[in-house]
C-alpha cells in the first residue's frame, strides 16, 4: 500500500505544471531630493540599499536581475522597469513562474513620485505594475501620501490581509499587491534614533526574521505586512506628526501567500532563544542600526544577517545592556548574560544617515559700523568667496564650514591737515563656522550660529612713493545668519549676514565692529 501511495504522489508531482524554477525581479529606487518644495530626506537613499541586499540575498533575486536606482531621474525608473518587465516576459516564455518586486523610498506629493526634479504619477507606476507580465507583481512604497497608488479599488487600511491557504501546489498566486507605508493623507515619518524610515526599518526587520510569526524560517508577505503595520504605528503613535497607518491593496489570485525571504541559506545568524524578551536593536559595523527584534518570552527569534561584525543593544530602565559578535561560523544566540550593562550615555548607536556636504559661492561687501575708521583704515570692500559646508555631522540640523573669501576696492585716505591720498586695498579673509538649521516651511531655512575668521589686509598709496605698503592681521570672532531657499533639487539661494568683533592696537586701541553681507547660491554635493 505505501508503495503505491508513492507511485502515486510521484505520478502527481510529474503531472504538476513547472513547479518549475521561480525567478525573481527587483527594482529598488531611492532619492532624497524631491524637487521645489520638499526638503532632502536623510534616509531614503540608505533604505534602498537595505532594501536591495535584502531582497539579492534573502528574496531569491538574483545580482543580475535587480536594479538600485539612487538619485535617478523619472525616466530611469521608466527604462529599468521596462527592462525588468521585458525579463520577465522572456523567463515566463521558458515556463519560469515570474515576480517583480519594485520598492521605492523617497518623496511622493499630490498624486506623483518626486525625483529629484523629475515626477513619475503614482498612476502610471500602478498601471505599469498591473500590466507587467511577471505572475506576481508586488509594490512597496515609502513615501508621505503614498496610499493615493492603492485609491482604485481594494484599499484597506488594517493590520493584516487575509491569504486563502493553499490547497494545491498548481493554484499558485497570480496578481498584483500594493502596500504604502502611509495612507492617502498622511506623511511618513523617518527617525534619527534609528536612523531609517519607520515603515522601511520595521518591514526590513521583519524580512531578516523577526515577521517569522510561524517560525518555519520563511517570511511571507502577509508576515511581513503584518509585522511592518503593527511596530510602524505603534512606534509614530507618540511622534508629532501622529500614528502613521500602511495601507495596502491586495490583488492576489490563486491561494497560498508569497514568500518574501527564507532564512535558512543565510551563512551568518542571530538566534535570539526563548527565555529572550524584550526589544533589541542590532547595529552593523559603523554602529547604524540594520535590524530590530520585539521579543517575548516563550519564542524564539532568528535574525538573517550577512557575514560580519554586530553590536546588539537592549534598553532596561535607565541603562543599556550592549554586546559585540562576530557572524561569521555560523549561528550566534544571543542572551541578556552576554551582554554588558552601560549608561546611557554610551548608546554606541549612530542615528544620522551621514554628512552631507554643501558648496557655496557668494559675492558681496564689507563695512566698519565706526565711520572713522570706514574712512580711515578700512574702507568699505567688495567680497567674493566660497564655502565648504557639512550638514548633520555633528547631529541633525548642526553644520559647519570653512570658508575663504577675497576683494579689495580703491579708496581716498582723509587725514587731518593732508592732501586727499588715493588707495588700492586688498583683503582676504576666512573662517570656521557652527550653525543650527531652522526649517520654515519646505522650502525655506534660517541658519543661526558662530564664526571665527581671520582678517588679512594690505594698501598701497598711489603717487605717494614715500609712503611704505601697510598691512594688518588678526583673528575676529563673530555671529552668522542666513535665510536660505531651496529652489531646485540641489540648488538654494542664499543671504547671508555676519557681524564680527575686531580690536584693532596697532597705534591705538580700538574695539571695532564690521558686518559682512552677501548673498550666493549653494548646491548639495552628491557625498
Amino acid at each position: 500500500m505505501s508503495g503505491a501511495r508513492a507511485l502515486c504522489a510521484a505520478v502527481l508531482l510529474a503531472a504538476l505544471p513547472a513547479l518549475a524554477e521561480e525567478r525573481r525581479f527587483a527594482l529598488v529606487v531611492g532619492d532624497a531630493q524631491g524637487g521645489v518644495g520638499t526638503r532632502p530626506l536623510h534616509y531614503a537613499e540608505r533604505d534602498a540599499r537595505r532594501m536591495h541586499a535584502i531582497l539579492t540575498r534573502l528574496g531569491g533575486v538574483r545580482p543580475e536581475d535587480a536594479r538600485l536606482l539612487t538619485g535617478a531621474s523619472a525616466d530611469e525608473v521608466r527604462r529599468a522597469l521596462a527592462d525588468l518587465a521585458a525579463r520577465a516576459d522572456q523567463a515566463k516564455a521558458r515556463g519560469e513562474e515570474t515576480v517583480l518586486v519594485v520598492y521605492y523610498s523617497g518623496h511622493a506629493k499630490e498624486g506623483e513620485l518626486r525625483l529629484g526634479d523629475t515626477r513619475m504619477p503614482l498612476v502610471e507606476l500602478r498601471e505599469a505594475l498591473r500590466s507587467a507580465p511577471a505572475d506576481v507583481r508586488i509594490g512597496l512604497l515609502d513615501s508621505c501620501q503614498s496610499g493615493a497608488i492603492t485609491r482604485p479599488k481594494g484599499v484597506r487600511t488594517a493590520p493584516a490581509f487575509d491569504v486563502q491557504q493553499a490547497q494545491a501546489a498548481s493554484t499558485r498566486p497570480r496578481g498584483l499587491v500594493l502596500i504604502a507605508s502611509s495612507s492617502a493623507d498622511e506623511e511618513s515619518q523617518e527617525s534619527d534614533e534609528i536612523g531609517a524610515s519607520f515603515f522601511t526599518h520595521y518591514l526590513a526587520s521583519g524580512l531578516l526574521g523577526d515577521a517569522d510569526a510561524s517560525g518555519d524560517g520563511k517570511v511571507t508577505l502577509a508576515e511581513a505586512y503584518a509585522y511592518a503595520y503593527a511596530r510602524t504605528v505603534g512606534e509614530t503613535a507618540e511622534t508629532r506628526a501622529g500614528a502613521q497607518h500602511p495601507v495596502y491593496l491586495y490583488d492576489l489570485g490563486g491561494a497560498g501567500d508569497v514568500v518574501l525571504t527564507e532564512l535558512a541559506p543565510a551563512r551568518g545568524a542571530m538566534v535570539f532563544p526563548a527565555a529572550a524578551e524584550g526589544v533589541y536593536v542590532v547595529l552593523d559595523g559603523s554602529r547604524r542600526a540594520v535590524a530590530e527584534v520585539a521579543k517575548a518570552r516563550g519564542d524564539q527569534r532568528r535574525l538573517a544577517l550577512a557575514p560580519g561584525d554586530y553590536v546588539v543593544k537592549k534598553r532596561e530602565g535607565d541603562s543599556l545592556l550592549v554586546g559585540s559578535f562576530n557572524l561569521s561560523d555560523g549561528p550566534v544566540e544571543i542572551a541578556d548574560a552576554r551582554l554588558s550593562r552601560r549608561p546611557l550615555s554610551e548608546d554606541p548607536q549612530k542615528g544620522a544617515s551621514g554628512p552631507r556636504w554643501s558648496l557655496l559661492g557668494t559675492g558681496g561687501g564689507q563695512f566698519f559700523f565706526d565711520s572713522a575708521a570706514r574712512n580711515g583704515l578700512f574702507p568699505p570692500a567688495a567680497l567674493v568667496g566660497a564655502e565648504l559646508g557639512v550638514r548633520d555631522d555633528l547631529g541633525h540640523d548642526l553644520a559647519w564650514a570653512l570658508d575663504l573669501s577675497v576683494g579689495g576696492g580703491a579708496a581716498t585716505l582723509r587725514l587731518p591737515g593732508v592732501t586727499p591720498i588715493p588707495e588700492r586695498f586688498f583683503e582676504t579673509t576666512g573662517g570656521a563656522s557652527l550653525w543650527r538649521d531652522f526649517a520654515v516651511g519646505e522650502s525655506w531655512t534660517v541658519s543661526v550660529g558662530v564664526r571665527v575668521a581671520f582678517l588679512y589686509l594690505s594698501r598701497t598709496f598711489q603717487n605717494h612713493s614715500e609712503l611704505p605698503d601697510q598691512s594688518f592681521f588678526t583673528v575676529t570672532p563673530g555671529l552668522t545668519t542666513a535665510l536660505s531657499w531651496r529652489f531646485a533639487s540641489r540648488w538654494s539661494a542664499v543671504a547671508r549676514g555676519r557681524v564680527n568683533y575686531l580690536f584693532y592696537n596697532v597705534d591705538k586701541a580700538l574695539n571695532l565692529g564690521y558686518a559682512e553681507l552677501a548673498l550666493g547660491m549653494d548646491y548639495a554635493l552628491g557625498f
